[in-house]
């Protein structure tokens, strides 16, 4: 297995489309009815962590960034972690166990981020558990659409980094998820 870590921007058109193959292969395209919701938006990753296999091909990804948000009106700098995948045929092999625990270090150690946060649908918690991440009890503001809205509180994961967990009531994340 090898890790690279790349900044999103300067992936290589390869890069650039076998991350777009091992998307599609995760979330391949559904039909949607014309009244159904868009789609959640979500921010671009500023690093991409691409995992290959032995024969190097692109088998899973982590996307990370890093934003100053606001905890109760103080600034931290938080990590997040986002557009984790692993191609199905490859799921339960430890790809995405070994870029999530690259990417923890890289937030905590290069990045010094002050917590890592991730969303998340409730059927992951207990995966993003055993990496040391706890369920964030206070309120989460978004952006979308241009407007602040709440996130719903069972999707959001945390991690210390540099500072403990904060016990802020509102965490304000000044954009988009991610």
């Amino acid at each position: 297995m090898r890790l690279d870590i790349i900044e999103t921007a300067q992936l290589s058109a390869a890069e650039a489309g076998a991350l777009r193959a091992l998307t599609m292969a995760v979330y391949p395209p559904t039909p949607r009815a014309d009244n159904a919701p868009a789609r959640r938006e979500w921010a671009p990753t500023h690093w991409s962590i691409m995992i290959r296999d032995l024969d190097e091909q692109l088998v899973s990804h982590v996307g990370v960034l890093t934003r100053l948000c606001l905890c109760d009106g103080d600034a931290i700098l938080i990590g997040g972690i986002g557009s984790v995948k692993t191609h199905p045929a490859q799921r339960r092999k430890g790809y995405a166990g070994a870029g999530l625990r690259r990417a923890i270090e890289f937030l905590q150690g290069e990045m010094a981020v002050d917590i890592a946060l991730l969303f998340c649908g409730p059927h992951m918690r207990s995966y993003y558990q055993r990496f040391g991440f706890t369920s964030f009890a206070g309120d989460t503001l978004v952006r979308r659409d241009g407007a602040k809205i709440l996130f719903p509180r069972d999707e959001i994961m945390v991690m210390p980094a540099m500072k403990p967990l904060p016990q802020c009531a509102v965490l304000d994340l000044c954009g988009l998820p991610w």
